[in-house]
């Protein structure tokens, strides 16, 4: 069968870590031989990327690629969630849907909900595993839908994960026809099915960023030919995780107001309820936006010499003194609270604030470049999306979700940045090594060498496309997307 050998490495991809993740031992290492095999799953996946077109075209090679997808994922379900706690929070919110609380109003850890914990003793161990249990939910609407309707009256991750590996199905299924649409071969979307950081963090991470990424190639799939299956996939990712937002100004200087304007109707309509019952729906976003760093390649890369050189402004221990507008402004880019005198600022926050202001003016003037020049949703998306993740504070690895498909897209469009994003892919798996010895200790220490290891390899990639005159991500030569 001509399908074998990349179906055959893509199943590889989840059955690596599956083995290792199965092999008996604490929860340290049990997590150390997960992430071993989440590194060792980019060996068959480089074999997909060998092997793609070895598989069917048309209607048969799709359908054997979407049974592989699910395949690869499904056995990955018996394994715990080690790699995070994210999925805890997921079973939480859904469950505060069935006892008739709000998630934007308490945070997990508040006593206000000890009653829902003795009614429902079996949520006692989800609240116990949740992270950061002391800030309210920072998820959107329609990923509180999903966390509902995967709760049930038996809360489980197990359901969550499932939705999620299900997810990356039809995100497989929509880059196979938008890759039809533009002309070129969908085999290619076996790149997105068999991707380790696709096929981990939805299965085994259960992250909703996979449900988000979804709406997102939906978008992609039927921008032209569906509108309403457009605004309907667009509206699940920002009612996700809000960040393909992003894409409305474009979509409305394209005219294609039908898609933008009816994804922001059905955000509206699903988030109207949460609404009604409760004003607090960004208090958790707010906390997470406003200090919360994680795997910050460039905006560490930055803020390091500037921090420096403020602390050598002033005596050890002793804050800057600024003009008061100044210190409001850089502190409602990073919250806290100070007890002195309103003009004094620590040179850390001053740091963080001045390089969040560089960050956003940056992204700014990519956008509009994106806005001028982009004629294909893709063209647009894929660099603004990966220069936010490049560029963030926080870079979670299921982040990578919502840009591995777009750079599946991209490739062969006139540009050879987006396979910055699939090396990417393959070493992600690196942010993961501290969590080792958090879940022993409950301490974060990354390694100094790690960050090097994980990013020097993108960023050279994507200056070698620039240095050697390769086109950047550049008008699509079809009007289209």
């Amino acid at each position: 069968m001509r399908s074998g050998p990349p179906l055959a490495l893509g199943l590889a991809v989840g059955l690596i870590p599956l083995v290792l993740g199965l092999i008996p031992g604490d929860d340290p290492a049990r997590l150390g031989r997960l992430i071993a095999g989440y590194g060792l799953a980019v060996i068959p996946f480089i074999g997909v990327l060998v092997t793609w077109r070895g598989l069917p075209t048309g209607r048969r090679g799709l359908m054997w690629l979407l049974a592989a997808t699910i395949l690869a994922r499904l056995p990955l379900l018996i394994l715990p969630p080690l790699l995070s706690e994210d999925v805890w929070r997921y079973v939480w919110d859904g469950a505060m849907h069935w006892a008739g609380v709000s998630p934007y109003t308490y945070a997990p850890a508040d006593a206000a909900l000890d009653w829902v914990v003795s009614a429902r003793p079996d949520l006692g161990p989800v609240r116990a595993a949740i992270g950061h249990s002391h800030i309210p939910t920072i998820y959107p609407p329609a990923a509180q839908i999903a966390f509902a309707a995967t709760a049930g009256p038996w809360p489980s991750p197990i359901s969550v994960r499932l939705l999620m590996a299900l997810a990356d199905g039809v995100t497989v299924l929509a880059v196979w026809r938008w890759l039809a649409r533009l002309g070129r071969d969908p085999r290619r979307a076996s790149w997105v099915a068999f991707a380790p950081v696709m096929v981990l963090e939805g299965a085994v991470g259960g992250h909703v960023d996979a449900l988000g990424a979804m709406g997102l190639a939906l978008t992609g799939a039927y921008l032209t030919t569906g509108p309403g299956r457009a605004a309907l996939g667009l509206a699940i990712g920002v009612g996700t995780k809000i960040l393909p937002v992003v894409l409305v100004p474009w979509l409305l200087l394209r005219r294609r107001w039908g898609v933008a304007l009816g994804a922001l109707a059905l955000v509206a309509a699903i988030s109207a309820p949460y609404l009604l019952v409760d004003d607090q729906l960004i208090k958790g976003l707010t906390a997470y936006g406003h200090r919360w760093r994680g795997n910050d390649g460039a905006f560490a890369a930055m803020m390091a010499p500037l921090q420096g050189w403020l602390e050598g402004l002033v005596s050890p221990g002793e804050p800057l003194v600024l003009p008061v507008p100044l210190v409001k402004v850089a502190r409602a880019l990073v919250g806290g609270h100070h007890d002195g005198p309103p003009a004094h600022i620590w040179p850390d926050e001053l740091a963080f604030a001045g390089v969040k202001l560089l960050v956003v003016v940056i992204l700014g003037l990519l956008c509009l470049e994106r806005l001028w020049r982009a004629r294909s949703l893709n063209a647009f998306a894929a660099p603004v999306l990966t220069a936010i993740m490049l560029l963030s504070p926080v870079v979670h690895p299921w982040y990578l979700l919502w840009i591995t498909p777009l750079a599946v897209v991209g490739i062969g469009s006139g540009g050879r940045w987006p396979w910055a994003v699939i090396l990417w892919g393959g070493l992600i798996w690196l942010a993961y090594l501290p969590r080792i010895t958090y879940i022993s200790t409950g301490g974060w220490r990354v390694p100094a060498w790690l960050p090097w290891v994980e990013y020097l390899p993108v960023w050279i990639t994507l200056a070698a496309v620039g240095l050697f005159g390769l086109r950047r991500a550049g008008p699509d030569p079809r009007p289209v997307s």
